[in-house]
């Protein structure tokens, strides 16, 4: 009798718990973010404006860049990234295209949420990202292994919290590790890439966004792939880094044009009808 006057008094707090976390869920596009260091960014958060380092309302990110973690969704800000020798925890200095890709995507879009998968690593080659074979984990390269474990992580975070959401993109920067490749070797590299994550996402269809390398005069045959695959492919969209500014010696992208990269692979999406 106790028992039951208990749970009597119990079932209203319960069910007012669970609708009020049903009425926090949100429906989120979840776009993947992979490649090396252009990528995971190295554009200097302090040359951004007060505006843009303020957090996202409508954006989320998840990442991860073993052994370094956000330890779960925060909301998307600069500093999603690790560069080279840095030894502190997120926030870090740095940020990537993700920033622009988001504004840009937004200001199109506005009644979207967006919530991106982050999980590049700089100075990776693609055989680093070898896809492998389906679910043989030792097959795989250490990049691609990790960024499944990293979108399984993400994935089952958010339906914890009661969110729902649906895979809508890839945006992969990747080439100035591949550099001597062949064109044809680096496009098959990327073809079977491509190939393995929409089967592993379960998204034959899945729009993937090509960022091409800065043409430092050394790079010709990557960046003649990169072009060549969005042909060759379909729902593949390209992103120019005509124009793009590096801080150093040819490679790495400074904090404007890490913007404006964001805001062509935002670009590039929309041309795909996405």
């Amino acid at each position: 009798m106790l028992k039951s006057f208990v749970i009597s008094l119990l079932l209203p707090v319960i069910l007012l718990a669970a609708t009020s976390a049903r009425a926090f869920a949100d429906s989120y596009d979840v776009y993947l973010l992979a490649g090396q260091s252009n990528m995971d960014g190295r554009g200097k958060a302090a040359e951004l404006s007060e505006e843009q380092r303020q957090p996202m309302e409508r954006a989320l990110i998840y990442y991860r860049n073993p052994p370094t973690s956000s330890e779960g969704w925060k909301p998307l800000a600069p500093g999603f990234s690790m560069p080279p020798g840095y030894k502190g925890g997120l926030p870090s200095k740095c940020f990537g295209p993700e920033l622009g890709f988001a504004a840009a995507l937004l200001a199109a879009r506005p009644e979207l949420r967006l919530a991106l998968i982050k999980g590049a690593k700089g100075g990776t080659s693609i055989e680093e990202w070898k896809p492998g074979a389906k679910d043989e984990p030792a097959s795989q390269g250490p990049c691609y292994r990790a960024f499944i474990a990293t979108i399984a992580q993400a994935s089952e975070a958010l339906t914890k919290d009661g969110h729902t959401f649906a895979i809508r993109g890839l945006l992969w920067h990747q080439g100035e590790a591949n550099a001597k490749d062949s064109a044809e070797d680096y496009q098959a590299k990327l073809t079977a890439l491509i190939a393995r994550l929409r089967e592993d996402v379960k998204q034959p269809e899945l729009p993937v966004l090509i960022g091409e390398v800065y043409d430092n005069g050394k790079r010709d045959r990557v960046r003649s792939a990169q072009k060549s695959i969005v042909g060759a492919i379909p729902h593949l969209a390209f992103a120019s880094a005509e124009g793009l500014v590096t801080q150093d010696n040819g490679t790495h992208f400074d904090a404007k044009s890490q913007l404006l990269l964001g805001q062509r692979f935002a670009g590039a999406l929309l041309t795909l009808g996405k």
